[in-house]
């Protein structure tokens, strides 16, 4: 029987966190394996990648950006580098208001909250383009990742390093344990640990049974939209960011209901009907996707080691915020699992795992 190949870590899930960690551990010198399916259609894969300073109807600034972005950036930068590609782009996003109740929620927290963050162009945008009458502002801070070549360029990497795997794992028949090593007969491969990157195919590894799982479906637009300039990434109950060309992309519905990856007409009527409330220029939708974001309960991400099993790890729940935060977070779980940080307990999967499912 041929020797088994050993590897320190083997991650399953190459998405954006199976991604951002296999990077980070290699750069530490740790050998990995990465393990993906390679499924056509996912989270990451379909994801828009924004980087958006300033959230929601209640203009929040994103979650830890002051430390998220500058990190993030210089990890994007590095791998660009190592790759020589080209998939990550700081650039302004504006923000049109829908309601009056939007402009006094500016009025009283720009000054604030985050008036480093903000800037008023004049014009604010083409209004051939875009209906303005109610105002706006420019975020200044924002980024954008091509998230299919980011994925595609880590993949290759991996691969011309032997350290990638293109396989549909089982986590009960495919994995076994010994006192000191996982082992996978399968593959003839073992490891110190395995860690389970899965996105919302968490939810049926039954090592994360009680994993308290909120999947969130979103569907997204790719359109056509001739004479179109504007290069922001622009904000009004849905988002529109330049892909190509004169191609854009165009979302996000959140359908907690139907947890599935099949594109609806319901979700096309509901994006183009929220564009057409802001967008003068006509529109062709050339395609249309769908796919599950790994929203866990909390909206927070969750990682650590098994209680019950402290060679089976998990890194997931990053939903629409993988871009911005897998880069700082792999870091820090790698100094978590080195003993060099102590895991923030908000973060901890012993916290969430109940022993007696």
């Amino acid at each position: 029987m041929p020797q088994q190949t050993e590897f320190d870590i083997i991650l399953v899930g190459q998405g954006l966190a199976g991604t951002a960690l296999g990077w980070t551990l290699q750069d530490r010198g740790y050998r990995i394996l990465l393990i993906d399916r390679c499924e056509t259609t996912t989270s990451s894969k379909i994801a828009a990648g924004l980087i958006t300073p300033i959230t929601g109807l209640r203009l929040v600034v994103s979650w830890r950006l002051e430390e998220f972005l500058p990190f993030s950036t210089g990890f994007y930068r590095k791998i660009e580098q190592k790759t020589a590609s080209s998939f990550f782009e700081l650039k302004p996003m504006l923000r049109l208001f829908s309601s009056e109740q939007e402009q006094e929620q500016y009025r009283k927290r720009s000054e604030t909250h985050f008036p480093e963050l903000v800037s008023l162009p004049e014009p604010l945008a083409d209004e051939s383009a875009f209906e303005m009458s109610r105002g706006g502002f420019e975020m200044t801070q924002g980024g954008q990742l091509d998230v299919p070549t980011y994925l595609s360029v880590s993949r290759t990497h991996f691969s011309t390093q032997n350290c990638f795997l293109e396989a549909d794992l089982d986590p009960v028949s495919d994995v076994k344990f010994e006192p000191e090593r996982v082992i996978l007969p399968r593959w003839n491969l073992s490891a110190d640990k395995i860690i389970f990157c899965e996105g919302i195919h968490g939810q049926q590894n039954p090592w994360f049974q009680s994993i308290p799982f909120e999947g969130a479906k979103g569907e997204i637009l790719t359109l056509k939209i001739p004479g179109l300039t504007e290069r922001r990434v622009v904000h009004r109950g849905v988002w529109l960011a330049h892909w190509q060309d004169d191609l854009y992309r165009a979302g996000s519905t959140y359908d907690r209901e139907h947890l599935d990856c099949d594109p609806t007409t319901a979700g096309r009527e509901e994006i183009c009907a929220r564009l057409s409330e802001f967008l003068k220029l006509p529109f062709e939708v050339v395609d249309h996707r769908a796919a599950v974001r790994p929203v866990i309960r909390g909206r927070l991400p969750i990682m650590g080691l098994h209680p019950a099993q402290n060679k089976v790890g998990f890194f997931n729940g990053f939903a629409s915020k993988g871009s911005l935060q897998t880069p700082w977070m792999a870091n820090y779980f790698v100094e978590v699992l080195e003993g060099k940080q102590t895991l923030d307990k908000h973060l901890d999967l012993s916290r969430k795992v109940n022993l007696s499912q």
